[in-house]
């Protein structure tokens, strides 16, 4: 039996491998161990990995560190890739969902008071008795403004839906 063991919290792959013939564990690392992280590896071992072997029913038992495995490395490497890719699969995803969402509120909200603007400028230019070019000129802002409001906004808008009553007969 051959299992591989990544502790995350010291970045560090184990491969421990069990012979029933000389009921023995024997493990390494990619890299050098620290005394610290030994006695976590193997209290792990012992603990989780021992109990699925016949290593406690049998005696005489043997429990081995190898060393560096410096095959172990590409292991290792490839699991950083895999991590990284289920990664971008799913949270990154989830991230970039709630930018777009804000990014699309942010811009709705923009094009929103650019609609409100232009309002109040149409009105400034009836009340002042304003030119039928300027109105025309109006109008067309208004309609791009709504267009890139409705590319953003969830709720899609016409320029009927925006005007006042008071202001709709000049925009016909």
């Amino acid at each position: 039996m051959k299992e591989l063991l990544y502790f995350s919290s010291s970045d560090l792959l184990i491969r421990v491998e069990y012979s029933e013939k000389t009921n023995s564990l024997k493990y390494a690392s990619h890299r050098e161990i620290s005394f610290g992280e030994r006695v976590v590896i193997e209290q792990y071992i012992l603990s989780n990995v021992a109990m699925k072997t016949d290593y406690y029913k049998r005696n005489p038992a043997l429990f081995v560190y190898k060393g560096e495995d410096s095959a172990l490395k590409k292991d290792l490497n490839l699991y950083h890739i895999k991590s990284s890719i289920k990664n971008l699969n799913g949270e990154d995803r989830k991230v970039k969902k709630v930018v777009d969402d804000l990014i699309a509120k942010s811009m709705s909200n923009y094009y929103f008071e650019q609609i409100g603007e232009e309002i109040l400028t149409l009105r400034k230019q009836v009340n002042e008795i304003g030119e039928e070019e300027i109105i025309a000129e109006i109008r067309g802002k208004m309609d791009e403004l709504i267009k890139a409001y409705n590319a953003y906004s969830e709720r899609k808008v016409t320029l009927e839906d925006v005007i006042p009553v008071d202001l709709k007969r000049f925009l016909q």
